[in-house]
């Protein structure tokens, strides 16, 4: 008997300390911020927003009033399927760490989620434009029939601009939408 309170009790420290972590950043004026090594798997509110923080410099915040409702479940992790970079475009050079992201979501107009990776040096050149590519599902061809996806889809990239924050090292996107997919900072020739 005295096992089994134990126990019980060991869930409700759990999720008091959980319920205690959000109200603190959301009293501090901040979002909710949850950690992992390498993964975070969380439900996202669009009355509190997040920060996931995958360690290593790897962030994606999720703004307030994101059009997701009270309960999303979303994961955040480092890809476990390298990106060839020919298979996004020709002459796409990727940086930093590829990521996976479980969930389309689309900020509605709304202010953008924001994906961030940490960098040592800035990795702008001459000729080439920093983007963010993001894997979506899209119809088969010639050009992306090796790549398949679940549903009878194949591989499709779309690019949104990227910037290097000198202060901050590191790269960063806004996103309006996200792929539901793999995603990877690079560079593409201009």
């Amino acid at each position: 008997m005295a096992a089994r309170n134990r126990c019980g009790f060991g869930w409700v420290a759990l999720i008091s300390a959980m319920f205690c972590q959000v109200a603190l950043a959301q009293e501090a004026g901040g979002l909710p911020a949850f950690t992992g090594k390498g993964a975070v798997t969380q439900a996202i509110n669009t009355d509190t927003g997040a920060l996931f923080d995958l360690g290593t410099g790897i962030t994606m915040t999720f703004p307030k009033g994101l059009p997701v409702g009270r309960s999303r479940l979303v994961t955040l992790k480092k890809a476990t399927k390298k990106i060839a970079p020919a298979q996004v475009q020709k002459g796409f050079a990727p940086l930093g760490t590829a990521l996976e992201f479980s969930t389309p979501l689309s900020a509605g107009g709304g202010t953008p989620m924001e994906i961030a990776v940490a960098v040592k040096n800035d990795p702008r050149k001459g000729g080439m434009k920093l983007v963010l590519a993001m894997e979506i599902g899209t119809l088969c061809n010639e050009t992306n029939k090796s790549a398949k996806l679940k549903g009878g889809l194949c591989s499709g990239w779309e690019f949104v601009d990227a910037e290097y924050d000198g202060a901050g090292r590191r790269l960063v996107a806004k996103l309006q939408s996200t792929g539901g997919l793999r995603m990877t900072f690079g560079l593409l020739p201009e």
